[in-house]
């Protein structure tokens, strides 16, 4: 979780990253309130939970930005009620998923072409598919420019998979890459190619690419649809995710300060 968290705020367009007292801090380039855009984390569980409730409040006032807030049920109880006490709103709430075996080789339908996001063009296409499902659930377009731009897709540690449907970008899925680790995330299908097995398929590409480059175990978050897809793969449940959200603040001009002033430590 970590290491995408800090992965989206080095190569998202226009976005900042920065650590302060063991807490990951992010601020996009839009508002949007998404897992990855505008997010605080807690690196290190010996942190006390004030001072990343304070510290996720003065970045989210110094960027403008309504902030989002990780806690892991099996590490973060204390930072969930610190959370709860000090304004933040319970957002949404995701499992945490482990997959330690391979899966099976998937089959591939006869009109899909399964490949590798390999330059520039192979990006586009993974992110066109996240534009029309962003479009569709009435959510803004060029936030999908955080987690997918050429730079974080075609980083080192980071393997994607597109699937076609006679030719057209339909279901995309992308691995980042941390040692004995790797961390599925962007799973998604365009409306009018769902229920066709195309989320399984990119899925459990992506998680057998992540064995075969040496990782002992692949993980992920679910969606309440996903779950049962990921499930009969073969992840099971190791923990909770709580996204806390901090509202965007309500700032006088000369409090405000542009994502672009902040020193980032991540560089």
């Amino acid at each position: 979780m970590e290491t995408a968290v800090e992965h989206f705020g080095r190569y998202g367009e226009g976005a900042v990253a920065t650590r302060r007292a063991d807490t990951l801090l992010v601020a996009s380039r839009t508002d949007f309130v998404g897992a990855f855009h505008n997010t605080a984390l807690r690196v290190s569980p010996d942190t006390a939970p004030g001072r990343v409730v304070d510290e996720a409040r003065a970045f989210g006032g110094a960027h403008d930005r309504p902030i989002v807030l990780w806690v892991a049920t099996h590490r973060d109880q204390d930072l969930a009620k610190e959370a709860q006490a000090s304004g933040f709103e319970l957002r949404s709430t995701a499992p945490g998923m482990a997959l330690r075996t391979p899966p099976p080789e998937p089959a591939v339908p006869a009109d899909v072409e399964l490949i590798r996001v390999a330059d520039r063009a192979d990006s586009e296409a993974f992110a066109a598919v996240h534009r029309e499902v962003f479009v569709n659930a009435g959510r803004p377009a060029e936030a999908v420019d955080h987690f997918a731009s050429p730079d974080a897709l075609l980083a080192p540690n980071v393997t994607a998979v597109l699937a076609r449907v006679n030719g057209t970008p339909a279901s995309c899925a992308m691995l980042i890459h941390n040692g004995p680790t790797a961390g599925i995330y962007w799973v998604a299908t365009t409306p009018a190619t769902r229920n066709r097995g195309l989320g399984t398929l990119v899925t459990t590409a992506v998680a057998r690419l992540a064995f075969e480059h040496g990782a002992q175990t692949v993980t992920l978050q679910a969606t309440e649809l996903g779950a049962p897809v990921y499930h009969r793969i073969g992840f099971t449940p190791f923990t909770t995710y709580h996204r806390f959200l901090l509202p965007r603040p309500r700032l006088s001009s000369p409090q405000r300060r542009d994502a672009t002033e902040e020193t980032d430590a991540l560089q």
